[in-house]
């Protein structure tokens, strides 16, 4: 059953009336049927969404009876906790809202750090390529001339015991 579907409310009455309650009886003239309006315009319940399987039951005294002034506390007390929903509902948001914008930031900055790392290590990687070569060309003329002294010396040694040189 939807909510426009609804028409009227059954309810039972106590078999021992409460004595606090019991011009409820009077007023209902012993029905067992409340009329329910619902025209979801003229109906301040109407945008209530209640589970009607988990009612919880809240044993107050309430006072049915002809008094608005009750009426109008009543539609008050809604009013304000409505609005006080309506308040914390716009609150969640702006604070969801301000939660995503940090995220953002955050992935936006993580990004940047992501960027300036990767082209940090290429010029490290440029850097090493070209100590690399430097040193590659640096053995490989260290070998050269330690290989021009050992053929000096040998050529000085050679001339020697020929008797190029004499002591």
């Amino acid at each position: 059953m939807q909510a426009s579907e609804l028409t009227d409310v059954h309810c039972l009455l106590p078999a021992y009336p409460n004595p606090n309650t019991t011009h409820l009886a009077m007023n209902l003239n012993n029905s067992s049927t409340i009329p329910f309006n619902v025209n979801p315009l003229s109906n301040p319940f109407y945008h209530l969404h209640m589970n009607p399987q988990f009612q919880d039951f809240n044993p107050q005294p309430m006072y049915f009876g002809s008094n608005s002034t009750s009426d109008e506390a009543d539609e008050q007390q809604l009013s304000l906790i409505n609005e006080r929903k309506r308040r914390r509902m716009i609150s969640n948001r702006e604070s969801a809202r301000r939660s995503r914008m940090r995220k953002q930031k955050h992935l936006d900055e993580l990004w940047s750090q992501v960027i300036w790392l990767r082209n940090e290590n290429h010029q490290l990687i440029d850097k090493l390529n070209n100590f690399t070569e430097t040193h590659e060309r640096a053995v490989e003329e260290n070998n050269q001339l330690k290989e021009e002294v050992s053929g000096l010396r040998q050529m000085k040694f050679t001339k020697y015991k020929i008797g190029v040189y004499k002591k």
